[in-house]
């Protein structure tokens, strides 16, 4: 009985530390202030019958939460009355920020262009009580906020958007999200960073817009093929540089051994080159003259297209290694 009310009370002290030991997660602050303050939808950007929603928020907070932002705040759409949500996406920044959710042409599609809309900036409601003006902040997208146009006006009125856009992120900021050229304006690396982070991929679709850009071609193109025709080779061949009677020669000399015409002509240029070599050596008795006194035979037959460079290559380096022996070592 003892032991069993010691296991007891064992067992409720362990329970007791486990409860301890778990812990306990603060609820953030609401925010300072928190508006939605630009909302623009796009039309065209990446394929026909996309659409880009774009807006520009505050959640202001004079100490940041230790949470991220992308855990406690959203940017959503629902319908005109505000009472379904239509699809929602995580920011990533807390303060003053652009950010956006796009709708490829198959979910553009359940939208009415045009309508009158409800985009929010709210809470994460596992953290906050909706309120608005406190938790979340509501605009309607009314009929100057729907811009339409084909890909290239589209995309261009989408390129000045963020341009007015980045300078007052930037001076609110107080750090220069563009820079001007005399040609033009461009978004610099910090804002490049900022946007591309709001609108994945928007350099692919606007690389003007971007001070260093990729791009990538869209519509159909044709490209022509070059085909190769082997002149060259053709040129160089030994069947061209000895002519057709010394190479129907060769051939013959090929079929009677069985092997290929090729290898005749190969066979007979070292045959050629140990002769020449030898008679120097015989003459001279120097085994390095005769090596070099026959590299103009081996030119000629590398001309002739009867020897591979890969086997002149080859003969090429015994001949260095000959002539540092005779000149370098033995001189030593």
């Amino acid at each position: 009985m003892k032991l069993a009310r010691a296991s007891l009370v064992t067992l409720l002290l362990a329970v007791m530390m486990f409860i301890a030991a778990v812990p306990v997660f603060a609820t953030p602050a609401n925010p300072d202030s928190i508006t939605l303050d630009t909302t623009k939808a796009f039309q065209n950007i990446w394929e026909d019958g996309d659409i880009l929603l774009v807006a520009t928020y505050h959640i202001t907070y004079a100490t940041e939460p230790n949470e991220t932002a992308a855990s406690t705040f959203m940017l959503s759409l629902y319908n005109t009355n505000g009472s379904t949500l239509i699809r929602s996406r995580p920011v990533l920044h807390y303060q003053y920020n652009v950010y956006s959710i796009y709708f490829n042409p198959d979910q553009a599609s359940a939208l009415s262009w045009g309508s009158e809309y409800k985009v929010r900036i709210m809470g994460n409601p596992a953290y906050f009580t909706p309120e608005e003006g406190t938790t979340m902040a509501t605009k309607t997208l009314l009929n100057w906020d729907w811009v339409e146009g084909a890909a290239n006006t589209s995309r261009e009125l989408l390129r000045l958007y963020c341009l007015n856009l980045a300078v007052d992120l930037g001076a609110e900021k107080n750090v220069t999200w563009i820079e001007t050229t005399p040609e033009a304006q461009f978004l610099n690396a910090v804002g490049s960073k900022a946007f591309l982070e709001a609108i994945p991929s928007l350099n692919t679709v606007i690389p003007s817009l971007f001070l260093v850009s990729s791009s990538v071609t869209t519509g159909s193109f044709n490209i022509t093929r070059q085909n190769t025709t082997g002149a060259l080779a053709n040129e160089t061949s030994y069947s061209t540089q000895l002519g057709t009677a010394i190479t129907a020669a060769f051939a013959g000399v090929g079929d009677y051994l069985g092997i290929s015409t090729k290898w005749v002509v190969a066979a007979w240029a070292m045959l050629f080159i140990v002769i020449i070599a030898s008679i120097i050596f015989l003459n001279s008795g120097n085994t390095t003259a005769a090596a070099v006194l026959s590299i103009p035979i081996v030119i000629l037959m590398i001309w002739t297209g009867a020897l591979p460079m890969a086997l002149v290559f080859t003969a090429g380096i015994v001949v260095i290694v000959l002539v540092g022996y005779y000149f370098w070592l033995r001189g030593m």
